[in-house]
């Protein structure tokens, strides 16, 4: 089993929408996936769980590291594939156990000046714990004429010394996602073969590429 936990710092960073993204797209891929909610004062991906008609991808919302602990070890012992850690903003003991459960930190930002800032903190977060992650550029202003967005240039030109672990994609910022996800859907289950969609299994392949579990390939379609 590979966990993946989903960790920022700032709040609005796109974190429950990114765990909703992959979770779907692993339940799609016929893998076994739980999504672990722990943001207790959101609870976003339990609350969009309990809108689907899908029994698939089970979410679970926990309030302790304890049980934390606990459900990944069950998890681990069920035969699950991957198990997904949506956390909350800040670096709580919540936060901090999250990321030493992982196998792989997915850490989404903004491109705006405050979530570059609050980026750095949760990157050395991330290598205080020794982990592995990768930086997920969320909520972008759309391509034009095939380029990207002056703030996604920005945010790369301000990571340098992190481009090999920043997402070479991105999530643009649609009304699409929020839609879906309202409806207790994901994208890829409104529109297969929409631009959303696509962007989102960019960011699944990008993922499976980066565990090691040598099957991205065979779930790409």
């Amino acid at each position: 089993m590979h966990v993946l936990t989903v960790a920022a710092h700032k709040g609005g960073a796109g974190k429950s929408t990114v765990s909703i993204l992959l979770a779907s797209l692993f339940a799609h891929a016929r893998l076994r996936v739980v999504l672990i909610d722990t943001d207790e004062g959101q609870n976003t991906a339990f609350a969009w769980a309990s809108r689907r008609a899908l029994a698939q991808p089970a979410v679970v919302t926990i309030d302790s590291t304890a049980r934390l602990t606990d459900l990944v070890g069950a998890a681990r012992r069920h035969g699950i594939d991957f198990c997904l850690i949506d956390t909350p903003a800040g670096y709580s003991a919540m936060g901090r156990a999250a990321v030493e459960a992982a196998d792989l930190v997915i850490i989404p930002t903004k491109c705006d000046a405050a979530d570059r800032w609050a980026l750095r903190t949760t990157v050395e977060a991330v290598r205080e714990a020794e982990k592995p992650f990768l930086i997920v550029p969320t909520d972008v202003p759309p391509r034009r004429l095939g380029r990207e967005a002056p703030e996604l240039r920005l945010l790369r030109a301000d990571l340098p010394d992190l481009a090999s672990a920043l997402w070479n994609g991105q999530l643009t910022g649609r009304r699409s996602i929020g839609q879906s996800i309202a409806e207790g859907r994901a994208p890829s289950e409104v529109d297969w073969r929409g631009v959303t969609s696509a962007e989102c299994r960019d960011l699944w392949r990008r993922v499976m590429d980066a565990v090691p579990t040598g099957r991205a390939g065979a779930y790409a379609s």
